[in-house]
């Protein structure tokens, strides 16, 4: 199939190779590019850029967000082993929080228990 793809005149067969093989399909899609005028060569290379930052920055953003969940359950992990007693190191060690943010969160705890009694 691929020897046929250099000598090909029809483009519908082009979409068919393409659609049967993807190392067929990239060349397809790079004889497009280079086809093209220099203008519209630009405009196409400046979007593919764009579209590949934007993806970038999505991926980034996706594992921050992943980050930023797992902290926040670890947190919570800690709160509910505050409330049932659990020795403080204990909790340090199971969660990997800092001594720091397992005190910060046993006084709001105690600060909420105060409120409410």
């Amino acid at each position: 199939m691929r020897g046929r793809f250099l000598t090909n005149e029809d483009d519908a067969r082009w979409e068919e190779m393409a659609n049967q093989d993807p190392i067929i399909e990239n060349a397809v899609d790079m004889l497009r590019t280079v086809s093209m005028d220099r203008e519209a060569r630009m405009l196409a290379e400046a979007r593919e850029k764009a579209l590949k930052d934007i993806n970038s920055i999505r991926g980034e953003g996706i594992e921050e967000g992943i980050k930023k969940g797992i902290e926040k359950g670890k947190r919570e992990d800690a709160k509910m082993m505050l409330m049932e007693g659990l020795d403080l190191h204990l909790i340090i060690k199971i969660t990997g929080l800092t001594e720091s943010e397992v005190l910060k969160l046993k006084d709001k705890i105690n600060l909420k228990g105060n409120i409410d009694e």
